[in-house]
Order: structure tokens, then C-alpha cells, then sequence
């Protein structure tokens, strides 16, 4: 009688505690199969928003013509000669101020917008200009059911959501992967959207490719809580207890 009952109980506790199937580890297993090649299409241009760091380099065949326009603003004049590089803040208009030329607007262009109109406000002073510009600070933060949760600060152009999941260390167990949420703000609004890393057709989101200070939050799945209180190991003293006590009864009713 105290077996059957004992049983019962590791048999409750158990079904009690939490597992997690292997179909909800893998990624990219919902939907259609992949075509042997998927046109995704061209991907999305970044545009440059207020806040973003800019590296601007202007060369031209005489390194000494281009010198003053590559001084960072607050930089010291003696600094001028040999200078090759100056690194910029675009401001809440969308503008940086560049030396000699002034304010240039480069808020909602491209990169190679940005390079052309830069070209061209300095047509007037040098002769074949090359401008080259690129972001030092593609900023965004990773949190959640990963194994490194953090802020990430590169100098690159154009992230995708897969490299800052493997640089925040993947997603855990308990990660549900079928509604990732990012935040993101761009030209002062702020948007949300879901994705699922599970669909095959993720690469086509919106949201695949990060913007600069986008937010990336994976919630925990429903198992999360049995990994957090462990149903069995928490009843593993009153299953012992339990036992011993119809032990001692069915002892007691045997005299």
C-alpha cells in the first residue's frame, strides 16, 4: 500500500517538473524549405539618424590640400598636419560641422548620400576629392534568455539579429524563440517588432537587420519557471518524509 502511494506521488512530482523538447531548441524549422536559392532581395539601406557617430577621412592627390578638412571639431589647429581622419557626432538636426565647409545636413541619408554631398561641398577647395565615411558607434543591447546579456558598441555598418544573438553567447534553453521582441527609435519615433528565429522566412523581418540603439529582449518560455523552482528537487524532502511515515503506519498496522 505505502509503495503504491509513494509511487504515485514521485509520479505526480515528476510530471510536475519542467522539460524542454528538442523541437523548441532548433532554429529555423517552421515553414516552408528553404529554395536551393532564396532571392531575398537587396538589403536595407542605413540611413544616418541624430546621435550616430561618423568616421570621415578626405584624401586628394595632395595630402597637405586635404589636411584641414580632416581635424575633428575641437580639435587643436596644431594638430592639422599629418592630419588624415576626424571623427564627427551628428547632431539633433541632422547635421555635423565640418571645417572650412560648415554644416553639412546628413540626417536620413545613406552613406554614399552623405559621401556625395560631402564631395561635393568640397569641389570648391580641392581638386578630385575622395571622401570615405563610416559608422564608429552601431550601438544596441541585447537582454533575456541569453547567455551574455549586455550592450554592444561596434564600428560597423550593418548587423544582423543572428550575429548579436551569437555575440550576446546564443540563446539559452529556455529562450522562446518564436517572439523576439526589438525596440527600436528612429527620427524620434519608437517602434516594436516580433521575431521568430524558428520561420524560415526571418531573413525576409523587417527587423533582421539591426538599426543603430535597437533593443533586443527574448523572453523566458513557460519552462523557464520549473529551472528556476525545481518542482522535483523542492518535493524531494516531503517524498521522503511522506514515505517514511506510511512505512511507520503500515509497521504499526502489522502488530
Amino acid at each position: 500500500m505505502s509503495l503504491k502511494i509513494a509511487s504515485a506521488l514521485l509520479l505526480g512530482v515528476l510530471a510536475l517538473s519542467s522539460c524542454v523538447k528538442h523541437r523548441e531548441l532548433v532554429n529555423f524549422n517552421q515553414g516552408p524549405e528553404f529554395p536551393a536559392q532564396d532571392a531575398i532581395g537587396a538589403l536595407p539601406v542605413l540611413r544616418i539618424q541624430p546621435d550616430d557617430a561618423l568616421y570621415i577621412t578626405v584624401h586628394t592627390l595632395e595630402p597637405a590640400d586635404a589636411a584641414p578638412f580632416n581635424i575633428s571639431p575641437g580639435q587643436s589647429a596644431n594638430a592639422m598636419a599629418g592630419a588624415n581622419a576626424a571623427n564627427y557626432l551628428v547632431d539633433d538636426q541632422g547635421a555635423i560641422e565640418m571645417p572650412v565647409i560648415g554644416s553639412v545636413a546628413v540626417g536620413g541619408l545613406s552613406v554614399a548620400e552623405a559621401r556625395d554631398t560631402i564631395r561635393n561641398r568640397l569641389l570648391p577647395y580641392l581638386k578630385s576629392p575622395i571622401v570615405n565615411i563610416r559608422f564608429t558607434q552601431f550601438r544596441f543591447t541585447v537582454l533575456g534568455e541569453v547567455k551574455n546579456p549586455t550592450t554592444f558598441t561596434l564600428a560597423e555598418e550593418r548587423i544582423s539579429i543572428l550575429e548579436a544573438l551569437g555575440m550576446a553567447g546564443d540563446l539559452t534553453n529556455y529562450a522562446n524563440r518564436n517572439n523576439i521582441l526589438v525596440i527600436r527609435e528612429e527620427n524620434g519615433q519608437r517602434s516594436f517588432g516580433r521575431i521568430d528565429v524558428q520561420a524560415r522566412d526571418v531573413f525576409r523581418s523587417p527587423y533582421f537587420y539591426l538599426r543603430p540603439n535597437d533593443v533586443i529582449y527574448i523572453e523566458p518560455t513557460k519552462n523557464k519557471t520549473g529551472a528556476v523552482t525545481d518542482q522535483f528537487t523542492k518535493a524531494l524532502p516531503w517524498i521522503g518524509a511522506g514515505t517514511a511515515f506510511l512505512n511507520l503506519v503500515l509497521i504499526l498496522t502489522r502488530r
